[in-house]
């Protein structure tokens, strides 16, 4: 192949190869989620641990947001 015949089958193999790799890379991503990921992020804590709902005293009522977002500010989190 020659002239423009050969330059548009470069950039159709070049276009055909990027969207494969591509779809691959996702799958290969999506796989890694999967692996990667807790089996169940609800499930009832085991041994000495505990499922935190709420931080704060109990006694004393929910934090305002203001307090809320103080202290996200002190800690970072």
């Amino acid at each position: 192949m020659s002239g423009a015949t050969g330059k548009w089958w470069d950039r159709l193999q070049f276009t055909l190869l990027f969207l494969s790799l591509t779809i691959a890379a996702h799958y290969v991503y999506g796989w890694l989620q999967t692996a990667m990921s807790p089996l169940d992020p609800y499930r009832v804590p085991e041994g000495r641990a505990e499922k935190v709902f709420e931080s704060g005293d109990p006694q004393s009522g929910p934090a305002s947001p203001a307090d809320r977002l103080k202290l996200f500010y002190w800690l970072g989190e």
